[in-house]
C-alpha cells in the first residue's frame, strides 16, 4: 500500500468517526434511530419517495426553504421515514437536529439562561430541524409558548423543518387562536405528506406474538 493509499484511509477513517459522532447529537436520547436508513426500506411505506426526492434534492430544498409535514395516523412510519432524512443528510454532512417537542420541553425546563440561550440556538440554526410527535406535548400556557418560541425561530431564520405529526390536517388548519399561530407557521413552510396505510407496529407487535407462539410450542406451528 502506497502512501496515498494510506492517506486516503486514514481521510476515510477521519470522516466516518465525524459522521458516527455528528449522528450521535442528531437523536439525542432517541439513539435508536440512527438505524433508520433508506437502505432498509421494503416497500411498506410508498412515502418514503418523498422522503428520498427531498435528500436528492436537499440544495434546493435548502435554498427556497421547504420543508415537508408528515401527517396521519400513529404507527404508519412517519418517524421512519423523517429518521431516514436525518441520517441521509447527515451523510453529506449536513447539520441536523431530530427533537420531540415534549423532549426539547423538557430540556428548556431544566435549563439556565444561558443553557437555554444556547439550545434554542442549536435548534434555530442547524442546517434541517426535524419535530417528530408534533402536537402531542402538553397543551398548557408554558408549553405553547415555548413550541412558539421553536417554530417562530425556525420561520424566522429562513431554514427548513421536517414535522411529523398524528394531528389531521382539519385539526392543525382548524385550530384555536393560541394554537394557530403555531401551525400555520408550519403549514406555511412544509408540504403536506399523508401516512394513511395499516400501522407497522401494530404489524410488528403481531408477527412477535406469533413468534412468541412459535417459540413456546417447540418450534411448531402457531395456533
Amino acid at each position: 500500500m502506497d502512501r496515498e493509499e494510506r492517506l486516503r484511509e486514514a481521510m476515510e477513517r477521519e470522516k466516518a468517526n465525524r459522521i458516527q459522532q455528528k449522528r450521535k447529537r442528531v437523536f439525542g436520547s432517541a439513539q435508536g434511530l440512527m438505524s433508520c436508513t433508506f437502505d432498509r426500506d421494503n416497500g411498506a411505506v410508498p412515502q418514503l419517495a418523498w422522503a428520498r426526492q427531498y435528500v436528492e434534492h436537499w440544495p434546493e430544498m435548502r435554498r427556497e426553504n421547504m420543508g415537508l409535514l408528515f401527517w396521519g395516523p400513529a404507527g404508519t412510519g412517519k418517524t421512519f421515514a423523517a429518521a431516514c432524512i436525518a441520517n441521509a443528510l447527515v451523510d453529506l454532512e449536513v447539520g441536523v437536529r431530530m427533537i420531540t417537542l415534549g423532549e426539547a420541553l423538557l430540556n428548556l425546563f431544566g435549563m439556565s439562561g444561558e443553557e437555554r440561550i444556547q439550545y434554542l440556538e442549536v435548534l434555530t440554526t442547524c442546517g434541517l430541524l426535524i419535530l417528530d410527535d408534533f402536537g402531542v406535548e402538553r397543551r398548557t400556557p408554558y408549553a405553547r409558548e415555548q413550541v412558539y418560541e421553536i417554530v417562530n425561530r425556525r420561520y424566522l431564520s429562513g431554514r427548513p423543518m421536517v414535522v411529523t405529526t398524528n394531528l389531521t390536517l382539519e385539526e392543525l388548519k382548524n385550530a384555536d387562536r393560541d394554537d394557530s399561530r403555531i401551525h400555520d407557521r408550519v403549514l406555511e413552510r412544509c408540504v403536506p405528506v399523508c401516512f394513511d396505510g395499516t400501522s407497522l407496529r401494530q404489524e410488528k407487535t403481531a408477527e412477535r406474538v406469533k413468534r412468541m407462539q412459535t417459540l413456546l410450542t417447540g418450534g411448531g406451528p402457531a395456533d
